[in-house]
């Protein structure tokens, strides 16, 4: 196949992923036909059986694709080590929030996977996808360790339990959101929220800390 054919074929598969997008997001993935996608990227059915057997098989490779949301931010975080990662983690978390709200794609990507899916066993695993794009659980899991290590949080933190609930209270400000936008600006308000959930975090690891002593 000459280049050019080749780097044709590619553009156009990659027109019909972020088509599929659009129509997911827009319509729901099991409510969009492929007829659908190939009217939104302008090319034929025929075009897009070329590219992907079916539907499911463009729905994976989609999410397949799909830089984790630290990947793709990595260039705003702070690149300098800092002698404080409870804030370097509020800055990154802030502008996570900031992404999501300002980046048409990656809300579309959220709201297919939050509100516009129902998961078949030949579809990659919601549970897969969310390791994919959001919430890394081993690399908070190892700033919080690092931030009771420097004393930013008390020695009896239960790492575990705050991540739960770090993850639990941005899945959901995020779903909130989506489901319905013009409640709160995402954007602008996102420094406040961040700092109410560490401010949470930090009182309910001294709270737990507390009543395992009582329970013991």
């Amino acid at each position: 196949m000459p280049r050019r054919t080749k780097e044709d074929a590619l553009k156009t598969r990659q027109l019909l992923i972020e088509s599929a997008i659009q129509q997911f997001a827009l319509r729901g993935v099991t409510s969009t036909t492929l007829a659908d996608i190939a009217d939104a990227a302008g090319v034929t059915r025929g075009a897009v059986y070329w590219h992907f057997a079916s539907k499911t098989e463009l729905f994976n490779e989609m999410w397949q694709q799909q830089l984790p949301l630290r990947d793709l931010l990595q260039h705003e975080f702070p690149q300098k080590e800092s002698q404080d990662p409870l804030s370097t983690l509020r800055e990154k978390f802030i502008i996570g929030l900031q992404y999501i709200a300002n980046n048409p794609r990656q809300r579309a990507l959220m709201q297919i996977l939050y509100q516009k899916c129902e998961f078949s066993s030949d579809m990659m695993p919601e549970a897969e996808i969310r390791k994919r794009i959001g919430f890394s659980y081993p690399i908070i899991r190892g700033v919080l360790q690092l931030c009771i290590r420097n004393g930013l949080l008390p020695a009896e933190t239960n790492v575990e339990i705050s991540l739960i609930v770090l993850h639990s209270a941005f899945t959901g400000i995020i779903k909130n959101w989506l489901v319905e936008p013009g409640q709160f600006d995402l954007y602008r308000q996102a420094p406040a929220l961040v700092d109410n959930i560490m401010s949470i975090l930090c009182g309910a690891t001294r709270q737990l800390a507390t009543v395992s002593h009582y329970n013991q």
